[in-house]
């Protein structure tokens, strides 16, 4: 396994990791936006809500991104909820308010993360590398970087039915938190996981 060395994204790694990101979940991010690649692009231009390039990390390997990764607590994620609004305002105008209540009935699926975590999000790695432990050590990394920061735990949320993902949080001690059904079509049933760090 090769290593990867991470840093803060930044604009111009927009054709890389729009892709990550919207791997993380395709599904969700179209039910939303309908056009889910397409408003993350501008999302991730403009940088300040969750799907922003300053709120995301890439890792590269031999100077080419190659993953990216987000992590935010509960906190954080609230102070990006007016700019993403603004967002799908400016990018969606009238169309606006159905793309808000699909988020919200997407957030009774993925809930805002519990008080005291840090919670992963949008893990996504370059098809050509996935298999090759880039996501594991995403995970080590998100969790040195939970412990310097004092949080009490890990969380993230992961898809049922993702198998090969369910089996790598486990065998980096993530444990079952909570499992939510989907009421939404195509859309498969969610489960919060937690990794207790203290």
């Amino acid at each position: 396994m090769s290593s990867v060395e991470i840093r803060p994204a930044n604009v111009n790694d927009i054709d890389v990791v729009v892709p990550c990101i919207y791997s993380s979940g395709p599904i969700a991010f179209d039910y939303v936006f309908s056009d889910g690649m397409d408003f993350l692009k501008q999302s991730f231009k403009k940088g300040q809500c969750q799907f922003g390039f300053q709120n995301h990390y890439v890792a590269e390997q031999n100077e080419t991104v190659v993953a990216s990764i987000a992590c935010f607590d509960r906190n954080q994620l609230n102070a990006m909820e007016l700019p993403c609004i603004k967002e799908i305002f400016q990018y969606y105008g009238w169309r606006s308010i159905p793309v808000l209540l699909r988020g919200l009935s997407i957030e009774r699926l993925i809930p805002k993360p519990i008080q005291h975590s840090l919670y992963i999000a949008h893990v996504g790695v370059t098809p050509e590398q996935r298999g090759t432990g880039i996501g594991t050590q995403l995970i080590a990394w998100a969790k040195e970087k939970a412990q310097r920061q004092g949080y009490q735990s890990l969380t993230l949320d992961v898809a049922k039915a993702n198998d090969g993902a369910d089996k790598l949080y486990h065998s980096l001690g993530f444990e079952d938190l909570k499992l939510r059904h989907s009421k939404i079509a195509n859309l498969c049933d969610h489960k919060t996981m937690i990794l207790k760090l203290r």
